[in-house]
């Protein structure tokens, strides 16, 4: 399966997402901010997708989804937010990531978009 990584600051989407993708058979890598995952976007840590937050202290989840796009444009990026907004939306979608979730978000919907 795919190897993930998932940037969240809160606690409890992190272990979510980590109980969820991991049961799918996934390998699943959380951190906490965006500061450590641009630092594994520089190191190339072989992620198959990235499923980010938009609104983080310091590093917000655009700044995660251009570093990876920058290091490896194959790596597909979900961006995810309790903020949604048109412009938020359009945005990330012109910087490459592949898809734009709105929190909440149902359980099967995640499910189909890591799988696609």
């Amino acid at each position: 399966m795919a190897k993930i990584l998932v940037v969240d600051y809160e606690q409890s989407m992190r272990e979510f997402l980590e109980i969820l993708l991991s049961k799918e058979g996934h390998d699943v890598v959380c951190v906490d901010s965006g500061e450590p995952a641009v630092q594994l976007s520089r190191e190339n840590g072989d992620f198959d997708l990235v499923i980010t937050d938009l609104k983080m202290p310091r590093v917000g989840g655009i700044e995660v989804l251009e570093n990876f796009k920058r290091s490896a444009p194959e790596i597909e990026v979900i961006v995810m937010t309790a903020y949604s907004t048109t412009e938020t939306a359009i945005q990330a979608m012109k910087k490459g990531a592949y898809d734009y979730l709105s929190k909440p978000f149902q359980v099967d919907e995640i499910r189909v978009i890591v799988e696609k």
